[in-house]
């Protein structure tokens, strides 16, 4: 299922790709930001023969920076770097695992307003997790959606809600992988 995903992905990126290069009037805004943001729901999912749990993932914040390119005022492509502290909570500790996420992302911008876009996308990824927990290392991939408000020529503001899958890690008869994890942040833009 998530080769025949990257594939198709793979592929769509290629025909955006295409019909950008084909077009000789292209504008190109290009911005650095800054985002912050923190995980609103996720659980981690662990299974082996017989058994079965569900831990909760605990509101954690997340910062990062980012970077790309808006491309004729409504294609958005952005490469970001974010850190996060994942806290998976059970019935005896919470444990604490640091990640840091590489993501590309693309988005199709939607004007509601003057100054204020409608932003909906996909994003895929690869998620890095500390030492003790880089069996969870793998492909991340979901879809986002937000607004952005361009303040002034140079900067702009936005919001944004993520829903990401995880690669299952599977050892033998047993699993673990991060599910139904949502994300909100918010992130500040210079453009140009």
């Amino acid at each position: 299922m998530q080769n025949k995903t990257v594939k198709l992905f793979a592929l769509g990126a290629l025909a955006v790709a295409t019909t950008f290069a084909a077009s000789a009037e292209n504008t190109y805004d290009y911005f650095v930001g800054f985002d912050a943001g923190t995980h609103v729901d996720g659980e981690f999912e662990y299974k082996a023969e017989g058994y079965s749990a569900t831990l909760v993932e605990n509101n954690s914040p997340i910062i990062g920076l980012s970077g790309g390119a808006i491309i004729n005022d409504h294609h958005r492509v952005k490469f970001g770097l974010a850190y996060d502290a994942l806290t998976i909570a059970d019935s005896t500790d919470d444990e604490t695992y640091s990640r840091m996420d590489m993501t590309a992302s693309y988005d199709f911008m939607l004007p509601i307003a003057n100054r204020l876009n409608w932003t909906v996308g996909a994003h895929m990824g690869y998620e890095f997790f500390e030492s003790d927990a880089d069996n969870l290392n793998g492909f991340t991939y979901g879809v986002q959606t937000g607004l952005d408000y361009k303040l002034t020529r140079d900067w702009s503001l936005g919001t944004e809600v993520a829903y990401t899958e995880h690669e299952k890690d599977e050892w033998g008869t047993s699993s673990l992988q991060i599910d139904n994890d949502v994300i909100l942040t918010a992130n500040v833009q210079y453009h140009f």
